[in-house]
């Protein structure tokens, strides 16, 4: 008879599932690239849209988006529409209805806002020219880069990165 042995279909069975456990890890390692790609590819139009929105409208959508506090005014959340009923626009809103924009961007998670050190959703940090550190940036959290407790120093808003997970921020000029 020319079967196989016990240890032999043992051994065999463990190669598999070895590869499939390497093959599975380079997978979601590819994911997580591929998607801190798109990340990185948003926040660029984002900055080109603020832009052109700052050539156009005067300033880089505080006016009449986002948060409404004096620190951190056109701050938050992209989609967050933080009155509800106006006259203030999430700041994406003011992106796309200005056609700054040609379409929402969103994160690739689908999350429009989140809490914690994983989380994945995009922000506008917008730090008035009177204070300490001027400037307006966008972040993200990317899922390949090391998260630290400093990722936002610099910022009007040095605890996103603790609070939010912000780790990549770009600079809007």
């Amino acid at each position: 008879m020319g079967g196989f042995t016990i240890p032999e279909l043992g051994f065999v069975v463990t190669l598999i599932l070895i590869l499939s456990l390497v093959t599975v890890t380079a997978y979601r390692g590819v994911q997580a690239r591929s998607r801190d790609s798109v990340r990185k590819s948003d926040i660029g139009q984002l900055v080109k849209a603020t832009q052109q929105y700052k050539i156009a409208v005067g300033d880089y959508g505080e006016a009449g988006c986002g948060w409404s506090t004096a620190a951190s005014i056109g701050s938050g959340w992209l989609h967050q529409d933080y009155d509800t009923t106006g006259p203030r626009l999430a700041v994406i809103d003011c992106l796309v209805t200005g056609n700054y924009l040609d379409k929402a961007l969103k994160d690739p998670s689908g999350l429009n806002n989140c809490n914690g050190l994983t989380c994945h959703a995009y922000m506008k940090l917008s730090c008035p020219s009177t204070g300490a550190n001027p400037g307006v940036w966008f972040g993200a959290h990317l899922e390949t880069l090391p998260q630290t407790t400093t990722d936002t120093d610099g910022t009007c808003l040095p605890t996103w990165d603790t609070g939010y997970g912000i780790n990549y921020l770009v600079k809007v000029d």
